[in-house]
């Protein structure tokens, strides 16, 4: 999670409408708000649980300002009403992705101020006599990804 918090320009909170908010929510919300905060969007799910609209109401209401009370009044919380055959909703789907595809991110402080590396793969380049000689020698790796943020001192570990 806090790999996640680092790197991520969205941040999409999966909330269970017929449960509620759960501790592992506050967590991640705490760590985002110290790695620079991320946009956070909510997305109420399985709120076909609930067979009284009223109370469906009640709960949207309650939660929704709760989710303000975390994050800041007004931020965006959308509501996917329920799995049809395994399915969410082709059209609350594609609102969301519209959504999230003409959001505008400001750069993260953390991010900018920090080097990190997005590594995608990595390669033993120990020669094999070494490692037949000695199991637990020192070994070479050698590193493929990307490097963000700034850039990195020579001689950091």
């Amino acid at each position: 999670m806090i790999d996640a918090a680092k790197y991520a320009d969205l941040a999409l909170l999966l909330i269970d409408g017929s449960y509620g908010f759960e501790m592992e929510t506050f967590e991640f919300l705490n760590i985002l708000q110290v790695h620079g905060f991320p946009k956070v969007m909510g997305v109420l799910t399985h709120l076909d649980h609930f067979k009284d609209v009223k109370k469906l109401r009640k709960t949207k209401q309650r939660l929704k300002h709760r989710f303000w009370t975390e994050i800041y009044d007004g931020a965006k919380l959308f509501y996917l009403s329920g799995l049809i055959h395994g399915k969410y909703v082709k059209r609350e789907v594609h609102n969301l992705a519209r959504f999230i595809s003409v959001m505008k991110f400001h750069p993260l402080s953390w991010r900018t101020s920090h080097p990190y590396v997005l590594v995608d793969r990595f390669e033993d380049i120990t020669p094999p006599e070494q490692v037949h000689a000695n199991n637990k020698c020192d070994r070479k790796v050698t590193l493929y990804g990307y490097l963000r943020g700034c850039n990195l001192k020579r001689g950091n570990k």
